[in-house]
C-alpha cells in the first residue's frame, strides 16, 4: 500500500500524515504547490510547465491514451503488450527465455514527461516497479531503455528486481516530501509523500512555525547561498549514496549523501567526462568552472528548470559569454569567432557543441556533459577518451585532429590535466608502476573533487608511507570530499592513529561514515558512530548493499548468525553479484565452516569466473581442509587471472616452502615482494628460506628489507639478532 499525506489519494487509497519534522524536532507543515500559487502566480506558472512539476503524476493524460492503443514491443526475449486506452490501461509482459511468471498489471502512475515516459507497476505490499519498456511521446512508439543491454529476470537490474524498484531507486527525486518507509518484516513499503512532482516545498523547505495570515508561508528573510542551493539541487542531480531522506534546503549535502567520483570504474572517463548516468553534480565539481564556484543557479532558471534565456541563449552562446566575454568570476575571456575556428552559425562555432558533448541515457535522453571538457584528440588516440572534434570529423582521423588542435590552440594551458588523466587511466586499468603517477598528480592538484579521486585510487597502496603521508595531509582538508577519501584509506591502516580518530568525529556525516566503515573493527563497542552507521544501513536495507552493511555490523558485535542471514538475503536479491557470496564464504571460514565456505565460493565463481579473489579465497578454505593439491591449484588459478596478485604469490610461496620446494618458493615470494613493495611479509619469509638453505648473507639482506618496510617487525628483528649470535 502507498500512503500520501494531507488526505491526498494515490492508487485509490487514502492515507495518513507524513513526518514534516524540522531540525528542531518540532512538527513543521509543508505547503503544497497550489497554496503558493495565491501569491506567486508568475513563478507558479513558469514552474507548472517544467520538468520538475511534471516529474510524476497519475495516469490519465492524453498521451496515455495513445500509449495504450493496442501496441506491442519485443526487446530481446521480452514481449510486451499495451492495451486498454486511458481508462483501463494494461501492461502485459512475458520473458520467452526463462521460466519467469508472466505479468499483467494496470499502471497507476507515470514518471516523466519528455523525452520519454515510464509507467509504474503495482507489485503489491507497497512495492512498485518500473518497466524498461518506455513510451516516446514524440515518436509515438514504445522502446526498451535498456537497448541492447537486455537483462535476465534473475538479475538485480531487471525491471522486476530491486535495481528497478520505484520506492528506493526512482521516487525520491520525482516527489515532494517523499518517504519510502521500508518494512523489513514484510519486505514491503508504507511509502508517503506530500505531492507528486518536485513542488515548491521540496526546494523552499517547510513553512515557518509562526506567521501572520498575510505573510508568506516560507520565511522570506531566510536567504541561502549559491552553495546551499547547489547542495539542494545535488540531492537529485548527483550520482550519490543516500543516508536518509531528511535533507532540507540549507543542510549540507554531505550530511545526507556521499558523492560518486571517477575512482569508481565505469562511471566516468579518466578525464572526468561522463560515461554512465551521473546527473551532473560530480561533473561540475570536477570542472574548472565548478572549482571556481560556479553553481547550478548561475546558468539555470530555478523555476523553469531550464538554462537561463532558454535555448536561444544557449545556441547563441549568450549564456556562456555572460562570463567568458567579460572575465566575470575569473573566467577566461574568449572571442567566439577567433576561438572556435568555425564559421559563425555552424555547429562547430557553438560553445556547447565542443565543451558540453551529449550522451544519450535511457536510450532516448541526450544530456550535456557538465565537466565542460576541452576536446583533446591526443587523449582519444592514447586512451580512447571521446572528444567533440571526433563527433564531427571522425572521417579525417585522429592524427588530423591532433595536428589542427595543436595549430589552433598550441600548448595546453594546464598540462597537468593530461598527466592526471593518464594517471587515473593507468590506475583504473591496474597497470604496474602507477603509484608514482598518482602521487605526482596529487601533488599538482588543487581541485577538491580530483584530490578525493586520486586519494581513493591509492587504496591498493594504503601501507605505503608516501600514500599515508598524503592521506594524513588530506585528513585536514577544508572540503569534506577530500576528508572522506582520506578516511577511507586511514581506516584500513591500524597505524593511522589520531588522524583516523579525528575523522570518526568529523562534523560532516559522510566523513564520519567513511572512517567508520573503513575501520569498523577498530571502533569501541560503545562508540556512538556504530549506531549512526546502523541507522544508515537500516535505511539502505531494502537493497543488497544495505544488507551487507548490516552484516558487517553484526560481525562487529559478535553475531555471526545475524550476519549470515543478511549476507544470504543480499546474495538472493542480487544473483548477478558475487560479493555477498564471497563475504559469506569468509564468514563461514572464520567460524570454522570451511566446507560451507567452499560451497559458497563455487557459486560465486559461476557469477564472476574472471575474478581472482574467488580462487584465492577457495584456496584458503581448502587449506583449512588439508587439501594441499587443491590449494596449490587454486592459488595458481588466482595468479593466472591476476599476475599482480601479491597475496596469492605469498601464500603459494609458503605452501611450496612447507612442501620442501624451496627454489620454487623463492620465485613465488620474490613475485609477492615485487608486486607489493610495502608488505614486510614476503621478504621475511624469504629470509627464513635462505637460512634453511644455509645462505646467511641473503637471509640478512631479506630481513633488513622487511625491517625497512616495517621497522617494528619483531620476527625480522629477532632473525637478525640470531644471525649476529
Amino acid at each position: 500500500m502507498i500512503l500520501v499525506v494531507s488526505g491526498l489519494v494515490a492508487c485509490g487509497r487514502k492515507s495518513g500524515g507524513g513526518d514534516g519534522v524540522g531540525k528542531s524536532g518540532n512538527r513543521r507543515v509543508m505547503a503544497k504547490s497550489p497554496e503558493c500559487q495565491v501569491c506567486h502566480q508568475q513563478a507558479h506558472q513558469v514552474w507548472q510547465a517544467s520538468h520538475h512539476a511534471l516529474a510524476h503524476r497519475k495516469v490519465g493524460r492524453v498521451e496515455d491514451s495513445w500509449a495504450f492503443l493496442d501496441r506491442s514491443l519485443t526487446a530481446g526475449k521480452a514481449e510486451w503488450k499495451f492495451s486498454g486506452g486511458v481508462k483501463t490501461p494494461l501492461i502485459e509482459w512475458r520473458d520467452t527465455g526463462s521460466g519467469a511468471k508472466p505479468i499483467s498489471l494496470a499502471p497507476p502512475m507515470v514518471i516523466g514527461h519528455r523525452p520519454l515516459i515510464q509507467y509504474v507497476m503495482d507489485f503489491g505490499n507497497g512495492r512498485y516497479q518500473v518497466p524498461d519498456a518506455s513510451w516516446d511521446p514524440v515518436k509515438q512508439e514504445w522502446f526498451s531503455m535498456f537497448g541492447a543491454d537486455q537483462r535476465s529476470p534473475h538479475e538485480w537490474g531487471n525491471w522486476t528486481q530491486r535495481g528497478m524498484n520505484w520506492n528506493s531507486q526512482c521516487a525520491y527525486c520525482h516527489f515532494t516530501q517523499f518517504r519510502k518507509n521500508y518494512d523489513d518484516e514484510s519486505d514491503g513499503y508504507r511509502t508517503t509523500w506530500l505531492e507528486q512532482g518536485v513542488g515548491c516545498a521540496q526546494c523552499h523547505g517547510p513553512n515557518r512555525a509562526e506567521r501572520a495570515s498575510n505573510e508568506c508561508m516560507v520565511d522570506p528573510k531566510q536567504k541561502f547561498t549559491p552553495k546551499q542551493w547547489m547542495h539542494s539541487c545535488a540531492t537529485c542531480h548527483a550520482r550519490r549514496e543516500e543516508f536518509d531522506e531528511k535533507f532540507q534546503i540549507g543542510d549540507d549535502f554531505y550530511d545526507h549523501y556521499n558523492l560518486a567520483l571517477p575512482s569508481q570504474p565505469g562511471l566516468y572517463h579518466p578525464d572526468g567526462q561522463q560515461i554512465d548516468e551521473d546527473y551532473n553534480t560530480t561533473s561540475l565539481l570536477l570542472s574548472r568552472m565548478g572549482h571556481k564556484g560556479i553553481s547550478c543557479i548561475d546558468c539555470h532558471d530555478w523555476h523553469a528548470a531550464t538554462p537561463k534565456g532558454g535555448q536561444p541563449a544557449v545556441q547563441s552562446d549568450a549564456l556562456c559569454l555572460q562570463c567568458h566575454a567579460t572575465g566575470l568570476r575569473e573566467a577566461k575571456v574568449i572571442d567566439p569567432a577567433a576561438h572556435s575556428f568555425h564559421k559563425p552559425g555552424t555547429k562547430g562555432s557553438r560553445c556547447v557543441e565542443c565543451h558540453m558533448p551529449k550522451t544519450a541515457y535511457m536510450a532516448r535522453d541526450p544530456r550535456s556533459d557538465h565537466r565542460f571538457p576541452s576536446p583533446d584528440p591526443l587523449l582519444t588516440k592514447e586512451l580512447g577518451i571521446p572528444n567533440a572534434c571526433n563527433d564531427c570529423h571522425a572521417d579525417k582521423g585522429l592524427d588530423w585532429q591532433i595536428e589542427w588542435t595543436d595549430k589552433w590552440y598550441g600548448a595546453r594551458d594546464r598540462p597537468h590535466d593530461r598527466e592526471r588523466t593518464r594517471a587515473v587511466a593507468a590506475a583504473l586499468r591496474n597497470e604496474p608502476d602507477v603509484l608514482p603517477k598518482l602521487l605526482g598528480a596529487y601533488d599538482q592538484e588543487d581541485n577538491a573533487a580530483w584530490l578525493a579521486t586520486l586519494i581513493r585510487l591509492m587504496a591498493p597502496w594504503t601501507g605505503d608511507g608516501r600514500v599515508l603521508e598524503r592521506a594524513n595531509r588530506s585528513a585536514g582538508h577544508a572540503d569534506p570530499l577530500v576528508r572522506a577519501a582520506a578516511a577511507s584509506l586511514l581506516g584500513r591502516w591500524p597505524q593511522s592513529g589520531d588522524a583516523w580518530t579525528r575523522l570518526t568525529r568529523d562534523p560532516v556525516r559522510a566523513v564520519r561514515l567513511e572512517a567508520g566503515w573503513a575501520g569498523v573493527e577498530r571502533l569501541p563497542p560503545t562508540d556512538g558512530l556504530l549506531e549512526e552507521m546502523n541507522q544508515v544501513a537500516i535505511h539502505q536495507s531494502d537493497q543488497p548493499g544495505g544488507r551487507m552493511r548490516l552484516a558487517q555490523l553484526a560481525i562487529r558485535r559478535g553475531d555471526p548468525a545475524a550476519a549470515e542471514g543478511h549476507m544470504r538475503r543480499a546474495a538472493a536479491w542480487d544473483q548477478g553479484s558475487y560479493a555477498p557470496l564471497r563475504d559469506l564464504a569468509v564468514l563461514m571460514a572464520e567460524n570454522g565452516k570451511p566446507r560451507e565456505a567452499v560451497a559458497a565460493l563455487e557459486e560465486a565463481a559461476k557469477r564472476a569466473p574472471a575474478d581472482a579473489q574467488i580462487p584465492y579465497l577457495t584456496a584458503l578454505a581448502l587449506a583449512e581442509l588439508g587439501d594441499q593439491q587443491g590449494t596449490e591449484a587454486k592459488l595458481r588459478q588466482a595468479i593466472k587471472l591476476d599476475p599482480r596478485f601479491s597475496r596469492a604469490y605469498y601464500n603459494l610461496g609458503l605452501l611450496l616452502s612447507a612442501q620442501g620446494q624451496l627454489e620454487a618458493a623463492i620465485i613465488s615470494l620474490r613475485n609477492a615482494s615485487d608486486t607489493e613493495p610495502a608488505d614486510p611479509g614476503p621478504p621475511y619469509a624469504l629470509a627464513t628460506i635462505y637460512l634453511r638453505l644455509g645462505q646467511p648473507a641473503a637471509a640478512e639482506t631479506a630481513a633488513r628489507e622487511a625491517l625497512r618496510r616495517n621497522p617494528g617487525h619483531q620476527q625480522a628483528t629477532e632473525l637478525l639478532q640470531s644471525l649476529k649470535r
